[in-house]
């Protein structure tokens, strides 16, 4: 209990790790739940993150180019993702990111994509996965955004497109992206797929509104 209680101790400026729960190939449990500070990552805890679809009416998920200067995955494609910080939740850290990433514009721009965000984003499954050697916990998201202006992060992000649906999963399934590609993950894409219809035919021109879990 005490080791548990040492763990669960994350300074605010501090990403989480989350200790996953599923076996690993080397026959080894893990468990989902504790948190511990950057600096005591074991190979039995996994960096905690998020990813988000952001669509368009139109089924095209936008893609960033990440700047070629970055320590991580330089010049890599990437979905608008980021680290979960110790103080927050997967949903509160996903809306903070995708204002940051792509609308970092007017304090005007950055309150409508926040809104935009609370109100229309989307759970859907989580993924822990295994790259180089290193444990990634990965909640992903998606939201169809009717917001037109996009301003980026300049100093991570050197483009931002929009790619058709299944073009991109097609990229992600060749490693031509960042994001790590998995079998399970074609759970994910079908959740995009269905998430997007249900929204788009039952809820975009009715101006409905999708809470998203917390």
């Amino acid at each position: 209990m005490n080791q548990f209680k040492e763990a669960m101790k994350v300074n605010k400026n501090k990403w989480s790790f989350y200790k996953t729960y599923e076996k690993r190939k080397d026959g080894r449990k893990i468990y989902k739940g504790s948190i511990v500070p950057e600096g005591e990552l074991y190979t039995d805890y996994s960096l905690a993150t998020v990813s988000c679809f952001v669509l368009n009416k139109k089924g095209e998920i936008l893609v960033e180019e990440r700047a070629a200067d970055k320590k991580i995955m330089p010049g890599i494609l990437d979905i608008v993702s980021g680290h979960i910080d110790g103080n927050e939740t997967p949903t509160q850290a996903m809306i903070r990111e995708y204002v940051e990433e792509i609308h970092k514009g007017s304090q005007e721009e950055q309150e409508k994509a926040r809104n935009e965000a609370i109100h229309n984003l989307k759970k859907l499954d989580e993924l822990h996965l295994i790259c180089n050697e290193k444990g990634y916990y990965v909640q992903f998201y998606m939201l169809l955004t009717k917001l037109k202006t996009i301003t980026k992060q300049s100093e991570e992000i050197k483009n931002v497109k929009w790619i058709p649906m299944e073009d991109l999963f097609e990229m992600i399934r060749q490693g031509k992206t960042g994001i790590v590609y998995d079998k399970r993950l074609e759970i994910v894409f079908r959740q995009v797929r269905e998430g997007y219809q249900e929204l788009v035919k039952g809820k975009w021109e009715s101006n409905g509104i999708v809470r998203c879990s917390r």
